[in-house]
């Protein structure tokens, strides 16, 4: 299985015990990234990362900074493929068995490629586009950014992009912008293999501006799940 890198927050420990069970069922062995909290943002580190004014509240600045320090681990230990995980990541049951013919399916697309495993906020591969057997087709936009599969390739090309470009967005609407300018695509997995927590109702959002209620956020992404992930498809497949 391939080695993961996990975005966590110390500030976050119900987090850290959850992701850590849904990594050790799904049998991958993982590295914390613990650098980079909102309270190591140096001025420094803000000049060299950031576009100054950027809108970004300091909880998005250090998840866009653990991101970056995983992409710099991918290219120092020199990974052809790893993931990167956020600590509220949920693994759908059957992981494992899912996921190996994604990763030999997604050898048919040259490199660079970054293979998005996460549901988002229920973004679905459209039924028009599904064709039988196939399990990756190229999307849209970043899923969100959950869980996602990269080498170093790919990370180094990030890295680059970032170096030069700074970040004036979140790190996934960063991703929205320099992935198609380094002829990145966005493969998405049908079904994805995951649901992220913040989004779901499982935890609280540790990026959300304002705080959401998390039985309304429950149900709505419930429903969305089937509206979006069923009833829209039957619809188009009849």
């Amino acid at each position: 299985m391939l080695p993961a890198y996990v975005i966590h927050s110390t500030s976050l420990p119900e987090r850290e015990d959850h992701i850590r069970r849904e990594l050790q069922h799904a049998g991958i062995s993982f590295e914390w990234i613990l650098d980079m909290e909102p309270a190591d943002i140096s001025d420094e580190i803000d000049r060299k990362y950031f576009v100054p004014g950027a809108d970004l509240t300091p909880g998005q600045k250090s998840c866009a900074l653990k991101h970056i320090v995983a992409m710099q681990r991918i290219v120092e230990n020199h990974h052809d493929l790893a993931f990167i995980v956020e600590d509220d990541t949920q693994f759908c049951d059957d992981f494992q068995n899912q996921l190996r013919p994604m990763l030999e399916a997604a050898k048919r697309w040259p490199r660079p490629r970054i293979l998005h495993l996460g549901a988002a906020t229920n973004f679905y591969v459209p039924a028009s586009q599904i064709r039988s057997g196939e399990l990756l087709y190229e999307g849209t936009r970043v899923r969100n950014t959950e869980l996602y599969v990269l080498g170093r390739p790919e990370a180094e090309a990030r890295l680059n992009w970032i170096y030069r470009n700074r970040l004036d967005k979140p790190i996934d609407i960063t991703f929205n912008r320099a992935d198609p300018e380094l002829g990145i695509p966005f493969l998405w997995s049908d079904p994805p293999l995951a649901e992220q927590g913040s989004l779901n109702g499982r935890f609280e959002s540790s990026l959300a501006r304002k705080p959401r209620n998390r039985f309304r956020l429950k149900v709505e992404f419930a429903i969305k799940r089937v509206y979006r992930g069923k009833i829209k498809r039957w619809r188009a497949w009849r």
